[in-house]
Order: structure tokens, then sequence, then C-alpha cells
């Protein structure tokens, strides 16, 4: 072999192995899946919530409007909206995550859904899109009917909503929510943390025991040590060697 072709060969190998490292690196994923993650972190003043980020129980969903199994969960995260959204310690979050490689209607679907929330219709339009999901992923009259969605919900200024959703005004704050995805370790939809806990499944029963078990949940208190008189002797206690655990859920 030449002197030429092995330094083509170096120079090739050194190529592969940094693009490695640069995918790895540009996309961290947790370093244990099922450890609690911090999902107030990734809440953007532009997502959407039932409540106050102030609340004790936080639930995030990241959802794809052409997911099929997104559709199904929708009725159960209704349910629980409505039994808890009264609750000033109860907040559901929506952040999107358009699985493009295989729904190719998610993110305009989304475009939809922000285009009514600029005109205070987004949890209507969502509602829509996941209830007739098999109605509008046919054909390819998507923006028509997405502006026949934004007429029955009473969206005001239609040919604005028509104008945001052609001309995808609003990619790149669902860009923003995949990305948030993704440093989660998101990589399917629907996707439930609650308190930062991502849920196994989207189980009416599940999620309804652990909100419960958050909101019943006695507060941490601070425990004030007795002030010892200056001129006392005091003795350090030993630092305890049993390791913290995490509660299991249920």
């Amino acid at each position: 072999m030449s002197k030429e072709a092995k330094i083509l060969i170096a120079i090739a190998g050194a190529v592969i192995i940094g693009g490695v490292l640069l995918a790895i690196f540009a996309n961290p994923q947790p370093k244990d899946p099922g450890a609690p993650v911090d999902t107030d972190s990734i809440v953007r003043d532009h997502n959407y919530m039932t409540g106050s980020l102030d609340a004790k129980v936080q639930m995030v969903e990241f959802a794809d409007f052409q997911c099929p199994a997104c559709a199904a969960a929708n009725p159960i995260l209704k349910q629980l909206i409505a039994e808890y959204g009264d609750n000033p310690e109860f907040n559901f979050v929506f952040k999107h995550f358009p699985l493009d490689s295989i729904h190719p209607l998610a993110r305009i679907s989304a475009e939809a859904a922000e285009a009514a929330g600029e005109q205070g219709k987004f949890w209507e339009m969502t509602d829509l899109l996941f209830t007739n999901q098999a109605s509008w992923i046919i054909g390819n009259n998507q923006l028509d009917i997405f502006v026949s969605y934004a007429q029955q919900i009473g969206v005001e200024n239609i040919e604005q909503f028509r104008q945001s959703v052609q001309t995808r005004q609003y990619n790149e704050i669902i860009s923003a929510d995949v990305k948030d995805g993704q440093s989660l370790g998101v990589n399917s939809t629907p996707t439930i943390f609650i308190n930062g806990e991502k849920m196994e499944n989207y189980q009416y029963e599940l999620l309804k025991n652990k909100i419960d078990e958050l909101l019943n949940a006695e507060p941490a208190t601070e425990t004030t040590e007795p002030q010892t008189p200056t001129d006392s002797i005091t003795v350090e206690a030993e630092p305890s060697t049993e390791p913290e655990t995490q509660p299991e859920a249920n």
C-alpha cells in the first residue's frame, strides 16, 4: 500500500470518528433513563399549559398530532385535566414532538395548533386534530381542513391563521420543543413526565395514582438544630453512610 493511500485511510478514519463523537455530544442523553429529569428547565414561554409552574404537580406531554397513540391518549389526558384543572397545585404542559420521518403531516398540524393558539384557541384545535386524526391524514388538502377546523372553533382572523400555517410561522418553536425532548431522551410519542418522572404508559389509573400520590405527599420540612452556647464544646456528627434513595413509583 502506498504512502498516499495510508494517509487517505487515516484521514477518512479520523472524519468518521469525529462525526460519531459530534453526534454523541450534540444529542446528550440522560445518564440513567429511569431517573427523574428536570422538566421545569425545558418549559418555554411559548408552551401552552393549564396552570402555573409553581404548582406542586407538573405533567409534561411530548406529542405528535399524526401519532395514533397520541390520539388514543388524548381523551385520557382530557379527563385528568378536567378532574384536576381547578386544582392550583396541578399543571399540564404540552410540548410538540413531531416524528417527521414517519409522520410527514405532524409538523404542519403542529403549525395549525400554534396558529389557532395565537388567537386563543390552542386547546380547542388540539382536541379537533386528535379527535379527527383519521380524516385529515388522508389526501393532500390538509390546509383547507385545518381552516375549516379554525372556523368551527371560532378563530376570528381566518386569513391570518391560513397565512401562519402556509408560511410555517411557528417552525422554530416546534423545533425547540423537539430539541428539548431529545435532551430528555424522548424518542417516541406520547411521552409523559410527571414531576420529571417518565411514565411507563398513558393508562388512566397509572397517571391518576401518580398525581394523587404527589398531591397528597407531605412537604419536606427543615429541622433547625438548637443553638449551642458559645462557651460549650460542640461535637460534629459523622455523616451517614446510608445512600439516599428515590421513592419507587406506584
